[in-house]
């Protein structure tokens, strides 16, 4: 079974949530002053937002809860089978499974902290990515994963997350999204080894498949993001 997990040392995780959760907020105001030339929107609730996809982590426990005390760890069997058409079901499935408590908490931890980052931009992008990257993850672990393996896990959003930041540093250019991205650098650049199907990674049987199809999931929606507000921009200076 490959278990999808970030490579990240579980001692940086309290410094990389108290950067990204005080910077988040500055960062908001700045691109949300740019956003509302462009739209006319009023100005989103964060901590909401937050709180919405709070919960979204914890129904991923919720899972992991139920399937420990009532399905005996047996749906961690509905995960991705690559080429298998039986189990076509672990495209859906898959983020919600984990295999283990420490699979699940070092996942959580990544998702709040990119997903916090992630909605200074808008409850929207976040959805949007995660579905990009969940899909496009999924798909490319069916058709170049290995044979009788089983994926699961959220990792694929969480590589998702860190294409669509760093990504979006690189195409928007503001100084909000180059911090983010710098920070996402700084912080989990040593996760980018994930990508590719090294001796470690296959060792530590670590889905790759899934964090380079997230990685580019995430990569395509901030590309997309970055020619629609090129569109907007070019109908205001109209």
């Amino acid at each position: 079974m490959n278990y999808e997990f970030l490579i990240a040392p579980a001692r940086a995780h309290r410094s990389q949530a108290l950067t990204f959760f005080l910077a988040a907020p500055v960062i908001r105001a700045n691109l949300l002053s740019s956003m509302q030339d462009l739209t006319h929107s009023p100005a989103p609730s964060y901590p909401e937002r937050l709180r919405g996809f709070g919960c979204f982590v914890l129904l991923l426990w919720a899972i992991e809860i139920a399937d420990r005390i009532f399905f005996g760890n047996t749906l961690e069997t509905h995960g991705i089978q690559p080429r298998s058409f039986s189990h076509l079901e672990g495209l859906i499935f898959a983020p919600f499974l984990h295999a283990g408590w420490s699979h699940l908490l070092g996942n959580s931890i990544s998702l709040m902290i990119l997903g916090s980052a992630i909605l200074a931009f808008g409850w929207r992008d976040l959805m949007i990515v995660s579905l990009a990257a969940a899909f496009v993850g999924g798909v490319l672990v069916w058709l170049i994963g290995q044979s009788n393996s089983n994926h699961i896990g959220a990792s694929s959003l969480v590589f998702g997350y860190i294409g669509f930041l760093l990504a979006s540093g690189f195409y928007q250019r503001t100084p909000a999204t180059i911090f983010l991205s710098i920070l996402v650098i700084i912080f989990y650049g040593g996760s980018l080894g994930g990508l590719f199907p090294t001796n470690t990674v296959r060792a530590e049987s670590i889905s790759w498949e899934g964090h380079l199809g997230g990685a580019i999931g995430g990569f395509l929606v901030a590309r997309g993001r970055r020619l629609k507000l090129a569109s907007l921009s070019a109908r205001t200076d109209r």
